[in-house]
């Protein structure tokens, strides 16, 4: 299945990557943390041995799904495999390389749009691996609390805890909003020391 055109232009080819693992050891030190953080990798799985565990808005929260079972996403129904074909498809440090250089919180949600969602792979006592979906709709509120300065959720529960590690990106929000918090003491410095020159004429 070809990669959506929507999330295409946010990949990198295998040349960036290549040349962001050889030069920046931001990049180094983000990838290890979000490997870390992401389970198996999809690509070396048999992806269609997994049951899954998934919530959409009609349904709530489905367990013991398989690839071939149909959910909604997006406001229409897709199986499974269609959803996740991207994550077979795509080295996952090409992805976490694309949440990596986004640049504010509007790239991030257009990124996850187009990723349409994330899973995360574990195996259990019993050895049968589970697959943990989580939908790009679900996630995208969490991200705009952060970016409204919410830190706690309508359910009382805190973003920092509720956002995935998966791919890096509770990492990439924060970091996010780490660099607005930045921009916004910088700036109000900027203001006060225009006030302070200002006042300083009038005293003189």
């Amino acid at each position: 299945m070809p990669v959506p055109t929507s999330l295409q232009r946010f990949i990198p080819s295998a040349e960036q990557l290549a040349q962001s693992l050889r030069d920046s050891s931001s990049f180094r030190d983000f990838l290890a943390l979000a490997l870390k953080s992401s389970g198996p990798d999809p690509r070396g799985l048999d992806m269609a041995q997994a049951r899954y565990r998934m919530a959409d808005a009609l349904n709530g929260v489905r367990d013991e799904l398989s690839l071939d079972d149909r959910v909604l996403a997006g406001g229409g129904e897709v199986s499974l495999r269609e959803l996740l074909a991207v994550h077979a498809e795509i080295e996952r440090e090409r992805l976490i390389h694309a949440i990596w250089r986004l640049d504010d919180y509007a790239e991030l949600k257009e990124f996850l749009l187009a990723l349409r969602s994330v899973v995360r792979y574990a195996l259990d006592l019993e050895g049968q691996l589970h697959g943990h979906v989580l939908l790009a709709e679900t996630l995208i509120p969490m991200v705009e609390s952060v970016e409204q300065h919410q830190y706690v959720l309508a359910n009382g529960d805190m973003a920092s805890d509720a956002i995935t590690r998966n791919l890096g990106l509770r990492a990439k929000v924060f970091a996010l909003d780490r660099s607005g918090q930045e921009r916004l003491s910088m700036n109000a410095t900027g203001m006060f020391d225009r006030l302070s020159r200002t006042f300083g004429r009038f005293g003189r």
